[in-house]
């Protein structure tokens, strides 16, 4: 024992003091994010100044008025396009007339998810979307004028990089355009997949089309159940007619 402690104090004394890593900027935390799977992170102390950046006639303000609530959705909507956010109508009134009297919009992430008395017996959970964000944009209104009340910019996840935000549900739309030549494609017996292939090449990539495939597979299936809805008065009619010529006990009675 006298010879182990003869040995350890004869060696220097290290002191060693407490290295303190710098944070990460936010840049690279949402380059970071990027690589993984797409799905928003929550983060509980984001406080970015997302304005850097941006013009100020496109960043909302207390006292902004606008015609209609239309107009107000639209212009959020682009400001949280440039932000790297979704946003989605939420709670509001309506006079006697049915006009809106005030009206709130919030970030996609507001609000948190409901328990589900399922989940024991699930394996593979979907991922959380909702974070109990505190981004919110309301107005109200005035003389015939919707007027910002309240505007709060702060949220409690990473926002989304710019090649991202296509993926984002409130910047995802199919224009008259894109959904002409899209029918054209689909009558020509295209498959979804190619046609969403040949437009991304026509506007130099799927990140500026707009819309993604399963929007597009969305919209094929919409205008189908349309389709066959105008036509199935007809398409029973004349299968009835035909059942009624190859078989002369079957009576058929209908009125126009």
């Amino acid at each position: 024992m006298d010879e182990l402690t003869t040995k350890t104090s004869s060696h220097k004394r290290l002191e060693f003091t407490e290295i303190v890593t710098p944070a990460e900027p936010m840049e690279k935390q949402i380059s970071e994010h990027d690589k993984g799977s797409g799905e928003i992170v929550p983060c509980t102390n984001f406080t970015p100044s997302v304005h850097e950046n941006l013009l100020d006639e496109i960043i909302p303000r207390v006292g902004m008025e606008f015609n209609t609530e239309s107009d107000v959705y639209n212009f959020y909507n682009k400001y949280a396009n440039k932000v790297g956010f979704s946003i989605r109508r939420s709670k509001g009134h309506k006079d006697d007339y049915g006009q809106w009297k005030d009206r709130v919009f919030c970030c996609s992430c507001q609000g948190t998810r409901i328990k589900d008395k399922r989940d024991d017996n699930v394996k593979c959970h979907r991922p959380e979307t909702r974070f109990g964000c505190l981004a919110v944009l309301k107005v109200s209104r005035f003389n015939g004028k919707f007027q910002v009340t309240e505007f709060i910019e702060d949220h409690t996840h990473a926002l989304v990089s710019p090649s991202k935000r296509i993926f984002l549900r409130s910047h995802r739309k199919i224009n008259l355009a894109q959904a002409a030549e899209l029918e054209i494609a689909d009558r020509s017996g295209l498959a979804p997949k190619e046609s969403v292939e040949f437009l991304a090449r026509k506007v130099g990539g799927i990140e500026n089309l707009g819309f993604i495939p399963e929007d597009y597979n969305n919209y094929l299936r919409t205008k189908r159940t349309e389709t066959m809805k105008i036509g199935d008065t007809g398409g029973v009619l004349e299968y009835l007619q035909n059942m009624q010529h190859n078989d002369p006990n079957f009576s058929l009675c209908h009125s126009s």
